[in-house]
């Protein structure tokens, strides 16, 4: 089964119905579109107690598990003036939910012996203004590794997807200059179609032996 975080975002929404029938869509507060056969489940992923009952009542059905963090906040703001609510916020979501729901599903995962671990990162971290979330998605490079170094002996890989820029998601959120600017990096000029995510995502489902890896989907940039 393929547990997909984030699923009623922009990106969620694209690739759920190219990822087949055997999933979980996990959503917040915007209730995600589904296909049928296909089941979703609403979850706040920094809330302990509602991960671990998720993952509780949920086992029975939890079976060869590929689990994807889509889920992600991201609020701009200059270092001198961060604020502290939004900095906890965006640590909460990228980081703490990301930890949370993989330590409840690596038992699981332990006891079939096969597990893929799939993180999102963005191409642009450092840029200016992203502080908080460029922290985040930087500390995801540290959990992965860790992650892949400890259970690889029971099947269980952690990869990076990084992910350039897609029609969809965060890109609609870009005022017309920014997107002209982005899109003049990309030397195809042209934006990613997320079926290049769903053949990535694919690609390490199927590969026992990447592991540790950072996949880059940004066409170059």
């Amino acid at each position: 089964m393929i547990i997909l975080t984030g699923a009623s975002g922009g990106i969620g929404q694209a690739i759920l119905p190219m990822l087949g029938e055997d999933i979980m869509a996990i959503y917040n507060k915007t209730d995600a579109n589904i296909k049928v056969g296909q089941c979703k489940k609403q979850l706040d992923l920094t809330n302990t107690k509602d991960v671990k009952e998720f993952v509780s009542v949920c086992s029975g059905i939890l079976k060869h598990i590929t689990l994807i963090h889509l889920a992600a906040v991201k609020i701009d703001e200059l270092a001198v003036v961060v604020d502290e609510a939004n900095w906890d916020k965006v640590m909460d979501v990228n980081l703490k939910g990301n930890f949370l729901l993989t330590r409840e599903l690596l038992p699981l995962m332990i006891k079939e012996k096969w597990g893929r671990i799939i993180h999102i990162i963005s191409s642009g971290l450092g840029d200016v203004g992203t502080l908080t979330y460029s922290t985040s998605k930087f500390g995801l490079l540290g959990m992965s590794e860790v992650l892949a170094k400890e259970y690889a002996r029971y099947g269980i890989t952690s990869n990076i997807l990084q992910l350039g820029y897609f029609q969809t998601g965060m890109w609609e959120k870009l005022s017309q200059v920014k997107k002209d600017q982005l899109l003049n990096q990309i030397p195809s000029k042209k934006l990613g179609d997320p079926i290049n995510i769903v053949n990535a995502i694919r690609f390490i489902i199927d590969s026992p032996f990447v592991n540790g890896s950072v996949v880059n989907i940004d066409g170059g940039v």
